[in-house]
């Protein structure tokens, strides 16, 4: 076997003949993409959303804290026909009790804190009894029992109810309902305004009375207009509220939306204006009866005024049920109910009309 020496110079000069790293060269020109992977697999389609709404107020006037307010008139020159003439004329009928409280409850309290529009006494679509003349705050001051030619003020409420996707209208005994609030807690302004928010309105006493029926009310409760009890004999409408209501009574409530549909059309020729689905001028039906009718037919009693307008063109001429039980207080509302008496009892047979409010 050979060995091979290599003394220590030797190795030095090779170490020498190593030589330092050199600069690190300029980076090269990147290149060409590669081809495309294939497409991963689609993911599972998510559940699809609400609709939206189409900005649509559902008022073809402004809406003021709620409520659609097609008219008014302060004016102390109008009577009671002629008031629910001009509403019947404009496509709506005077206000209930429950709309006109955020009209003009500021001229009573405040003017400057409250959306104050009516000023002085007015009419409402039931008459404007201002029971105990606790009800200043809706109807302006008018008297307990007040002549139908007495001279008043008057505002008209109309439009429909814009569909909200997470507010979804139910029926109740064939009542159309989007909030029932079964806990005897809030004053009538809280209920109005709960109501208005749902661009709705406080039910009537006929629909609360088929909404009682059908066990979704429990506690006494109040209706669009403010649940009076006369004689304590409506308890099968208002549960049980007090002879002479007052704005500051805690009940429950329902909010019923308008009936009338998007365009606002009426699917039977109107007479004098009043959208009444359904004329029975025949002595024959309870309060019961006749609010059910209206209900399966797709309205509500109409109102006291909606009845006047009826009866002036003669298409009434019965005693009538209307939305608000047909109080004739002290026979000056027969201009709307007929010969019903000052607080007629429930098994009463009398005619109705239904109208699409």
């Amino acid at each position: 076997m050979m060995r091979v020496l290599v003394s220590g110079m030797a190795l030095a000069a090779l170490v020498v003949l190593a030589g330092c790293k050199g600069d690190k060269g300029d980076q090269g020109d990147p290149g060409a993409a590669g081809p495309q992977g294939p497409a991963g697999v689609a993911g599972p389609t998510g559940p699809q959303g609400p609709p939206g709404t189409s900005g649509e107020s559902g008022c073809p006037g402004p809406r003021i804290r709620g409520v659609c307010l097609l008219a008014y008139d302060n004016t102390q020159n109008t009577a009671f026909g002629i008031a629910a003439q001009k509403c019947a004329n404009l496509g709506g009928d005077i206000c209930t009790d429950s709309q006109s409280w955020p009209l003009s409850v500021g001229d009573w309290q405040n003017i400057y804190l409250g959306d104050t529009v009516l000023h002085g006494s007015h009419w409402t679509a039931a008459f404007a009894d201002n029971d105990g003349l606790n009800w200043n705050g809706v109807n302006g001051g008018t008297g307990d029992d007040h002549s139908p030619n007495a001279s008043y003020g008057y505002a008209c409420c109309g439009g429909y109810t814009p569909p909200t996707p997470r507010v979804p209208v139910q029926a109740v005994n064939g009542v159309k309902v989007v909030a029932v609030h079964d806990i005897a807690d809030t004053y009538f302004s809280g209920a109005v305004a709960y109501c208005a928010a749902l661009g709705a309105d406080i039910c009537s006493d006929s629909q609360t009375l088929l909404i009682r029926d059908g066990l979704q009310l429990t506690v006494p409760a109040w209706t669009n207009s403010h649940s009076d009890n006369d004689g304590s004999i409506y308890n099968a409408i208002n549960g049980g509220t007090s002879n002479d209501t007052h704005p500051s009574h805690q009940y429950g409530f329902a909010c019923c939306p308008s009936l009338r549909p998007v365009d606002l059309s009426c699917p039977v020729a109107r007479t004098s204006g009043v959208c009444a689905t359904v004329i029975h001028n025949t002595v024959d039906s309870n309060f019961r009866a006749a609010a059910t009718a209206c209900a399966t037919a797709g309205s509500d009693l109409c109102s006291i005024a909606q009845s006047a307008v009826l009866r002036t063109a003669n298409v009434l001429n019965v005693p009538v049920w209307t939305n608000s039980h047909s109080d004739n207080d002290a026979s000056n509302a027969s201009v709307g109910v007929g010969a019903m008496a000052d607080n007629p009892d429930l098994a009463t047979n009398a005619g109705y009309a239904c109208c699409l409010n």
